[in-house]
């Protein structure tokens, strides 16, 4: 049986069989939601046969070029019905199930953003018994998920509940504007660059997507460049030299005027604050589980999951809060002999089909 599972963001459609097989396809939906179909068409190079079942979930529905979420929703379940006319199409709700079509074109407060809810639904089955917490780094977002044995047990369910709670953050390794990570930045003087900040200057960020999270990432080494991609700030390469001239704009500033030491420094201050944004998160997620699981996790012992393509950046967060309380990381890239982290929600959905169709043997007419 082929079964495709679909996570279609703003930024990114993300495709996965449920053997494993995965693909990234940058989209931007809001330059041109039309061109989705195009771009589904083009998943043939992973699943070249129609796939019996398409588990979809979704986070582009808060895509600005859709005047409401419901709107969205129902923009992307139909364009995924035209797509796979002959297969059977079934959408992932926070509710923890499958809907029909029409079904979620009715209900869109459960289907959007459920991509986190699917990804937890299936992480859970490695963490059967006790606390657990899946922390998802992506391009955009993080997500950091309660579980308790093997349920998502999060404080809030759409977006606007999961920011309250921080289970949700608009930061991610790629496309968060650096001025939503720090309002300012302390500028060494270029003689005291690599001897400390003991001169430095504060100065406040400009208020602009001059640059990104990819260029400080870029700039500390922790991304390789790519010459070949330009999705950037402005449109420029994902390379080093680029990467400078980027951030040295977030300073009103170009890089003839300020030295590469300098704002190497600003990359690592930048980075250094968004990993303690994600920490402080972590740490608020593992308080809220420990006081929901009260004496059943003992000593407050908590499993951690990661995901996404930002995995790296949550390790470092977790070093950061320095909780020992903290159990061994369970990495979901070594889980497989496939790498379907980055497109992880995809395998989810799809990998959920497989188990309600197969375990349940339900028809495909009522699956």
């Amino acid at each position: 049986m082929q079964i495709l599972g679909l996570d279609i963001g703003g930024a990114n459609i993300k495709a996965a069989t449920a053997d494993g097989d995965s693909k990234c396809l940058p989209f931007a939906i809001w330059r041109d939601p039309t061109q989705l179909t195009e771009k589904l068409k083009t998943l043939s190079l992973i699943i070249p046969d129609r796939p019996d079942i398409v588990a979809l979930t979704m986070t582009a529905e808060l895509a600005d070029c859709f005047a409401t979420k419901a709107a969205g929703v129902e923009f992307i379940v139909r364009t995924v019905q035209q797509v796979f006319a002959s297969s059977v199409v079934r959408i992932w709700m926070t509710s923890g199930e499958f809907a029909e079509p029409e079904d979620a074109v009715a209900l869109p407060q459960l289907v959007a953003a459920a991509n986190w809810h699917a990804l937890a639904t299936w992480a859970g089955r490695a963490v059967p018994h006790g606390a657990a917490l899946l922390i998802d780094v992506g391009s955009t977002t993080t997500d950091v998920i309660p579980l308790l044995d093997g349920i998502p047990v999060s404080e809030g369910t759409t977006d606007l509940q999961r920011l309250a709670s921080s289970e949700l953050m608009y930061t991610g390794i790629r496309r968060t504007p650096l001025c939503a990570v720090v309002r300012s930045v302390p500028l060494p003087s270029d003689s005291d660059s690599d001897a400390g900040d003991d001169t430095s200057a504060i100065i406040p960020l400009a208020g602009e997507l001059f640059a990104t999270a990819l260029d400080v990432h870029l700039l500390n080494g922790d991304l390789a460049e790519n010459a070949d991609d330009c999705d950037t700030a402005d449109g420029r390469p994902a390379t080093r030299s680029a990467a400078l001239n980027r951030l040295a704009h977030m300073l009103c500033c170009d890089a003839t005027e300020l030295s590469e030491s300098q704002l190497l420094s600003v990359a690592h201050f930048i980075a250094d604050a968004q990993v303690r944004q994600i920490a402080d998160a972590i740490e608020n997620r593992a308080a809220f589980l420990r006081g929901l699981a009260g004496p059943a996790i003992g000593t407050g012992q908590v499993r951690l999951l990661l995901s996404g393509s930002g995995a790296w950046l949550a390790e470092r967060a977790i070093q950061e809060t320095g909780d020992s309380r903290f159990m061994p990381v369970i990495n979901l890239t070594t889980m497989f002999v496939r790498n379907v982290s980055t497109c992880a929600p995809a395998f989810a959905v799809a990998r959920l089909a497989a188990e309600r169709c197969l375990d349940d043997l339900l028809p495909l007419s009522s699956f």
